[in-house]
C-alpha cells in the first residue's frame, strides 16, 4: 500500500489535484504517485503499457509483475489499468470513518490529510460490452510490521465495499512470477513500431520464421539463426520478431514455464489462446 507522506503539506496536495493525479482514463489518466514523487524500498520501474498507450509507474517489483499478469489478460478483457488509484473521496465518506481513526489519517503536524490509494483499479469488459472494476492492493511482507498499515487497509476495504467495488489484498505467494516474467521478457516487442518497423514491411519475414518455427527441426534458437542468416541484415531480428509473434498470441508457449530457447520448436502452437488463468484473482 502507498499512502501520500513525502512531504505531507496542503499546497503540495493541491498541486498533485491541480496536475490531474488521479484522474482521467486510459491513456489519460496520471497516476497518484509515480517513481519521482516518493521514496520506495522496492525497485521502481516505467512500462509502457499495452492496454493504455501510456507509461505505468510502479514502485516494487510485485507491483510490476502483477501489471503484466493483467496485461496479459483477455479472459475477461481488461480494457484499462490504473495504478496508485487515490481514494479522494474517502474523507466524504463519514459513516466508514470514526473520530479516531479519521484523525489517524491526518498529518500531526499540517493537519493534512493523507490520501490513501491502491495499488491497482481494474477495469474489464465482458462479450456483451458491460464494464465492470477491481480494485487490489499489492501486499508486502512488511506491510504488517505496525497496526497503523493494518487500520488503513481495513479503511481502503470499507471505502470499496462502500462503492461496490470487489477489493483484494494480492500477496506474492498469489502473483505467477514465472509467467510474469515470461511476459516481461517479450512485452516490448508487441508494437513493431517502437523499432521501427511495420507489419506490412515485415509481413514476408514473419511468415517465414514461422515457417521455420514449425517446419519441426531443432530447436527455437536455431529456427531464429536460420532466420538471422537467410533474412535479416538486423542482428537480433529474428529473436525480436519471435517475441512479437508470442507478445500478438499468434504463436503459444506455456507461459507457466520459463522460456528457453533451446527448448525444441515443436513446443511451440498456432495460438488461439483466450486469455490468462490468473484472472480467477483478479475478479474472484
Amino acid at each position: 500500500m502507498s499512502k501520500f507522506n513525502y512531504d505531507t503539506s496542503d499546497a503540495k496536495l493541491q498541486r498533485y489535484i491541480r496536475e490531474g493525479r488521479g484522474q482521467g482514463r486510459g491513456a489519460e489518466y496520471q497516476p497518484w504517485l509515480n517513481v519521482h514523487s516518493i521514496a520506495s524500498r522496492g525497485r521502481v520501474s516505467r512500462v509502457s503499457g499495452w492496454k493504455t498507450g501510456r507509461v505505468h509507474h510502479f514502485l516494487s517489483d510485485n507491483e510490476a509483475r502483477y501489471f503484466y499478469l493483467c496485461e496479459w489478460s483477455d479472459s475477461p478483457m481488461v480494457i484499462d489499468i490504473r495504478e496508485h488509484y487515490p481514494l479522494m473521496d474517502l474523507y466524504e465518506m463519514t459513516d466508514i470513518l470514526d473520530d479516531d481513526l479519521a484523525k489517524k489519517l491526518m498529518d500531526r503536524k499540517t493537519g493534512t490529510p493523507h490520501i490513501l490509494t491502491s495499488t491497482f483499479l481494474i477495469t474489464v469488459k465482458n462479450d456483451q460490452g458491460q464494464e465492470r472494476h477491481f480494485a487490489r492492493n499489492i501486499k508486502e511482507s512488511r506491510d504488517f510490521e505496525k497496526n497503523s498499515v493494518i487500520e488503513r487497509y481495513e479503511v481502503i476495504r470499507r471505502y470499496w465495499y462502500k462503492k461496490g467495488i470487489p477489493w483484494a489484498l494480492i500477496s506474492s505467494a498469489e502473483i505467477n512470477a514465472v509467467r510474469a516474467k515470461n511476459i516481461e521478457w517479450l512485452h516490448a516487442a508487441r508494437r513493431l513500431s517502437d523499432w521501427g518497423y511495420s507489419e506490412q514491411q515485415i509481413a514476408g519475414e514473419i511468415q517465414f520464421l514461422m515457417e521455420l518455427l514449425f517446419g519441426g527441426q531443432g530447436t527455437i534458437k536455431n529456427a531464429i539463426e536460420r532466420f538471422d542468416s537467410q533474412v535479416s541484415e538486423d542482428p537480433g531480428k529474428g529473436l525480436l520478431l519471435f517475441k512479437h509473434l508470442l507478445a500478438t498470441k499468434r504463436i503459444r508457449l506455456d507461459m507457466d514455464k520459463p522460456i528457453e530457447l533451446s527448448q525444441h520448436a515443436k513446443s511451440i502452437e498456432v495460438a488461439d489462446y483466450k486469455g490468462s488463468e490468473m484472472f480467477a484473482k483478479v475478479s474472484g
